[in-house]
Formats: structure tokens, C-alpha cells, sequence
């Protein structure tokens, strides 16, 4: 029954399911494709509590119900809500098994499938594991790819994986920063005083 199990989470997370722009160019994951609208999705995320990305407020994130993929435990969908709102710019994958085990074997699969990655992100303690893989098609779209493991319980801790359409991304955060200009430009975004700030 383990090793059905472990099966199914690799094979969730390896296979790119009819998504391809280009060779080399992985745009879905676990069933999510992205680009597509985010509605498509709604059996697997609460939809109705979606809310903007706290330091990205260009994106809005919807969670993924626990248990609602194999091996899952949680997990989002971030979409555009400017330029292409509802389109999906990023996936998010968290397991339920956190081990340093299945880690590995996504490594593996990955670099057997994309070859070796082009940045390490994580910390030089190794408290946080982190490998990006970049693509870019014919067209110039981009897409980050990023497998992390953590033991930081501020930072996902276990195993997770990252998948971003940059080049939607970064349309959406120009969009965003094209209509928040003006309130940007006015008064009530201006510090009148530091004192607020310092800590008592």
C-alpha cells in the first residue's frame, strides 16, 4: 500500500499531463495547467475564501483542499487579477510525507527529466534544500520550476513544489503597478513621520 502511494505522488508530480508549449517546456502540474482559467479547478480549491497575495496583491491565491490529490496536503493556486484575471500564474504542491526520501527521488526525476538545475535557492546550512529549473520556449515565455525541502517551520517545512509562469507574472505586476500609480503619487501613501516606526 506504501509503495502504491509513493507511485502515485511521483507519478503526479512528474507527469506532464498534455501541456507542452514547446520541448522542454513543462506547463502543468498535478492536473494544473498553467494559463488556464482558475475556475476549471474549483473541485480542488475554496474558490469562495480565495484572497490576494499578501506581498504580491497583482495575484490572488486560492488553497487546495487537503487530500483533494494524492499524497497532497495542502497547497495553492495563484492567479492573475489585473492583466488576465483568473488565469493561473503559479501552482504550489505540498505532500503529506515530509522526508528527506521523497525529496530525493523527485530530485532525481527531475534532473533524469530536465537535467541538472540552473540555481540553488536554498541556505547554505541545507535547513532549506531548494532547486530551480528555468525554461523558455520559442515565443520567450518563462517558467520556473522549484523543488524544496525545508525543516525551517517558517518555510514549508517537508517537501514542495513551486511552478511559475514568469512571463504572466511579471504582465500582471506591471499592470498592477500601472493602476495603483496615482495612489502611489498621492498623499496618503507619504510617511509624515518616522516616530511610529521605531520600536518602544
Amino acid at each position: 500500500m506504501r509503495k502504491t502511494a509513493v507511485f502515485l505522488i511521483l507519478f503526479m508530480a512528474l507527469t506532464v499531463t498534455a501541456a507542452f508549449a514547446g520541448k522542454g517546456f513543462p506547463t502543468s502540474l498535478a492536473g494544473f495547467t498553467l494559463g488556464k482559467d482558475v475556475n476549471n479547478y474549483k473541485k480542488y480549491c475554496n474558490m469562495d475564501k480565495a484572497t490576494p497575495v499578501s506581498d504580491a496583491p497583482f495575484l490572488s491565491e486560492a488553497l487546495i483542499k487537503r487530500d483533494s490529490l494524492p499524497g497532497v496536503r495542502g497547497g495553492s493556486l495563484n492567479y492573475g487579477n489585473c492583466k488576465e484575471p483568473e488565469k493561473l500564474v503559479r501552482i504550489k504542491i505540498k505532500f503529506h510525507d515530509q522526508s528527506k526520501k521523497l525529496f530525493n527521488k523527485l530530485l532525481n526525476g527531475y534532473k533524469k527529466k530536465f537535467g541538472n538545475p540552473d540555481n540553488y535557492l536554498g541556505d547554505a546550512f541545507k535547513n532549506v534544500i531548494a532547486w530551480e529549473w528555468l525554461f523558455e520556449n520559442d515565443a520567450g515565455e518563462q517558467v520556473s520550476l522549484v523543488l524544496m525541502w525545508s525543516r525551517d517551520k517558517e518555510i514549508r517545512p517537508g517537501v514542495s513544489i513551486k511552478m511559475t509562469n514568469s512571463t504572466m507574472l511579471n504582465t500582471e505586476y506591471t499592470c498592477f503597478k500601472r493602476k495603483s500609480y496615482e495612489f502611489e503619487k498621492g498623499e496618503g501613501s507619504k510617511i509624515k513621520s518616522l516616530e511610529m516606526y521605531v520600536p518602544r
